[in-house]
């Protein structure tokens, strides 16, 4: 299947799925998600890690459609999981999984900037519709600020070998990189939206949006030429590392509502300053770290309910940076990365990577406060899943991740 039908595959079946009667909400809001993975499945193409500033044909490769695959299952899991739906969420997931796509797949500059632009919009409608605030009313200025960034960069992007305003062009994709994975000075829309949507809401950006640009910025500084491509990594490495720190206080301040969110927020920042140090490691760990919450944040998203307080805790200790779990490999790689960077690096990974430490061992030891009716079995039982599959990924993380993207991961 060419990424193209399966674009529109994606943006077709949420539209069928979000419109569907009362009645069939329910089962269409479950299998709308796992027919748009099978779609994906279909389209895999072999080959390298998708390089969409380096040219080439509109295909997703096996490390893409992984990606989107695994978002279109944590997807899933979370409408599973969720007290109440509207339909509506459908909507927005078809729609923004359509411009990861091609976002993903693109096969020009020009392409993955507006296909960055429609996905942000997307979910700025979404947003603004079900939680208007000054928050979700900031991820239409802020997130679509960069990506018009990206679309001004690729308009000064030479088709080639750019040699015409590099220091503008690495300028803009670093904005259009920060706003868009929510990396500080440009990430407080997602914290401030954080308290204000529900758990299908703010999903589709951390499970689909915010991951696949991150891969993409992998093969960005190859773009440029040596001195731009440093200033581009070097910044990345700078805003990551701030801002992963910056996360992992407000984790420890944050309350039940938000803390997950804030945490997750600090593991992308460490995977963008992963890409700014250049370095192998930074590879495979940024993927361990997406792999990891792509598979907890369905259940800690969530509102935490009678029935779902131990399943949470071991999804916390998930989290918690200490073996066997996912995120101790994760951030272990993404530190190797920085060491070889340099000492400052590494000091800044350690800080940033014991904060969101302590904070996550906190959550699973204290608990947390729960209210409400108690859970439906089959939920309690969805809910056991995770922790059992963040285990598995734990004890396995490579073999994990090359199960979800590829032997070539």
């Amino acid at each position: 299947m060419n990424a193209a039908w399966l674009a529109a595959a994606w943006g077709l079946v949420g539209v069928a799925a979000g419109l569907a009667p009362p009645r069939l909400r329910r089962p269409a809001a479950f299998a709308a998600p796992l027919l748009l993975a099978a779609l994906t499945l279909l389209a895999v193409r072999g080959g390298a890690r998708p390089d969409p500033f380096l040219g080439g044909g509109l295909s997703l490769s096996r490390e893409a459609a992984g990606l989107i695959c695994a978002g279109a299952v944590a997807l899933w899991v979370c409408l599973l999981l969720a007290e109440r739906l509207d339909g509506r969420e459908l909507l927005a997931l078809g729609s923004v999984g359509a411009a990861v796509v091609v976002l993903l797949s693109a096969g020009s500059p020009l392409l993955f900037g507006v296909a960055a632009l429609l996905g942000v919009g997307a979910l700025t409608l979404r947003w603004v519709t079900v939680a208007p605030s000054r928050a979700t009313l900031a991820t239409g200025r802020v997130a679509g600020m960069g990506a018009a960034a990206l679309i001004a960069a690729s308009l000064l992007l030479p088709a080639v070998a750019p040699d015409s305003q590099p220091g503008m062009v690495a300028g803009l994709l670093v904005v259009g990189v920060l706003a868009l994975a929510a990396v500080v000075p440009l990430g407080g829309w997602a914290a401030g939206a954080l308290a204000d949507l529900r758990a299908p809401e703010f999903a589709t950006w951390l499970l689909l949006l915010a991951p696949a640009v991150l891969l993409c910025a992998f093969s960005m500084a190859g773009v440029l030429p040596l001195a731009a491509g440093l200033a581009f990594q070097h910044t990345l490495l700078v805003c990551g590392l701030g801002s992963a720190i910056w996360a992992g206080v407000q984790t420890l301040r944050a309350g039940p509502a938000t803390r997950y969110g804030r945490l997750a927020l600090g593991d992308l920042s460490l995977v963008a300053a992963g890409i700014g140090t250049g370095e192998p490691a930074a590879l495979a760990g940024g993927l361990v770290l997406i792999l990891t919450h792509l598979v907890v944040a369905p259940l800690l998203l969530q509102p935490s309910r009678p029935g779902l307080g131990p399943p949470r805790r071991l999804a916390w200790l998930a989290l918690c940076g200490l073996p066997p779990s996912p995120a101790f490999w994760g951030r272990f790689l993404v530190l190797e990365a920085c060491a070889a960077f340099g000492a400052p690096a590494a000091a800044g990974c350690l800080v940033a990577g014991g904060l969101v430490t302590v904070a996550a061992v906190l959550a699973a030891a204290r608990g947390e406060t729960t209210a409400g009716k108690p859970a439906p079995h089959h939920r309690v039982a969805v809910a056991w899943a995770v922790p059992l599959v963040a285990l598995a990924a734990g004890l396995l993380p490579m073999g994990a991740v090359h199960l979800v993207f590829g032997p070539g991961a």
